[in-house]
């Protein structure tokens, strides 16, 4: 929750602050669409070595760590570049960290409970991302004029949240699961064994993910109509707060009904996200297109990766994890690429229109998926 309350200090002002310093809606994309492929190399790689070893605290506290040493970078970039340069390392602190975070959840919860795990799990992360531009609300009132320099000193304070959750996991966090046999030590060859259902699903993850709009597209459409920084922001942790009274429940009710009615419910929640964006043409529709975000985003994430367990050996946890995650940004970026450049040569129709047509993909692909196991 601390580092969440750290990072939503920073991401929705960071498209606003990229503009200010002479970004274009392709230079952002492609900012997020690198930093979260770059990052994602190594979310295989931390999630299989977490499987080798039987640990996952070490790369928790090495990731968060990661993180927390590039956010103050941010203050003092100057262009574009040097913004991707900090999000590239800021996001291979959370590559190193993802998998055997997720996996530790797991490996610390019964099967059956999986679904409300992860649920809890995303209701506190967004608790944070609620809290956080809170937080800074108030220096944007007090500033006589919003410019670039009070986006540096938000970015400066959003350290302190993130250094105290690297204290909290070094004093308080505890391995679990050591009793599980180890994997071999050869990462391709028991990527193997994860069997032809994970798989089907990863496909699924990769169409889908790749026509996820970022929320940095969100924050522009909300510029672009003409709402003040401030109701950008506020539109912002309605999002979040809506992500926190959703996720929960999602999980809850993925454990009882199973995992893909639930995710089809919320692929079909994305595409009505993206056409009401696509619309919007005030506050009105604004507010609901952050809305249905918060829904959508609360109603598959933890779905998500409670799927992705029920399909995999309990001792390929982490490896399973990495290579969910890793496939999630290595489609991000050409995704975040063909969205930008949709932003700037056509505009926020052809960038909301991409969503909608990659979820009816990612739909159809869904109903080919057999075997689920409810709730574990």
């Amino acid at each position: 929750m601390l580092t969440d309350m750290s990072s939503e200090m920073i991401f929705p002002i960071l498209p606003l602050f990229l503009t200010g310093i002479g970004a274009t809606g392709a230079i952002i994309g492609l900012i997020e669409g690198a930093a979260e492929t770059t990052a994602s190399l190594l979310k295989v790689v931390s999630g299989w070595l977490s499987d080798r070893f039987g640990k996952r605290k070490p790369f928790l506290a090495g990731g968060y760590g990661l993180s927390t040493l590039a956010k103050p970078l941010l203050f003092i970039a100057s262009s574009y570049w040097q913004v991707l340069g900090v999000r590239i390392t800021e996001r291979l602190g959370k590559g190193i960290r993802s998998a055997p975070r997720d996996a530790l959840i797991a490996d610390s919860t019964s099967a059956e409970y999986l679904g409300r795990a992860y649920g809890l799990h995303k209701a506190m992360d967004s608790t944070g991302a609620v809290i956080g531009p809170l937080l800074f609300i108030p220096v944007l009132l007090m500033a006589s004029s919003i410019t670039t320099d009070t986006y540096r000193l938000i970015f400066l304070l959003a350290t302190i949240p993130a250094a105290l959750a690297v204290v909290v996991i070094i004093l308080y966090v505890k391995d679990v699961g050591g009793h599980l046999p180890r994997p071999g030590k050869r990462m391709v060859q028991d990527s193997r064994h994860l069997g032809r259902r994970f798989w089907l699903l990863n496909t699924v993850v990769l169409v889908f993910f790749s026509g996820e709009i970022s929320y940095a597209f969100f924050v522009l459409r909300s510029e672009a109509l003409g709402m003040s920084t401030v109701t950008t922001i506020l539109l912002y942790v309605l999002f979040n707060l809506v992500f926190v009274l959703v996720s929960l429940p999602s999980g809850i009710l993925s454990d009882r009904l199973g995992r893909r009615p639930v995710l089809a419910f919320s692929f079909v929640l994305f595409a009505a996200t993206c056409l009401v964006m696509a619309s919007a043409n005030g506050l009105v529709l604004l507010v609901l297109g952050f809305a249905l975000f918060g829904i959508y985003k609360g109603s598959s994430e933890g779905v998500f990766k409670a799927f992705v367990i029920d399909v995999v050996p309990k001792n390929l946890r982490g490896t399973a994890l990495g290579v969910y995650h890793t496939g999630i940004g290595l489609v991000m970026l050409p995704g975040g690429i063909i969205a930008g450049l949709l932003w700037d040569s056509v505009g926020a129709w052809g960038t909301f229109a991409y969503g909608i047509v990659m979820s009816i993909a990612a739909l159809s692909l869904l109903f080919m998926l057999t075997g689920e196991r409810r709730g574990g």
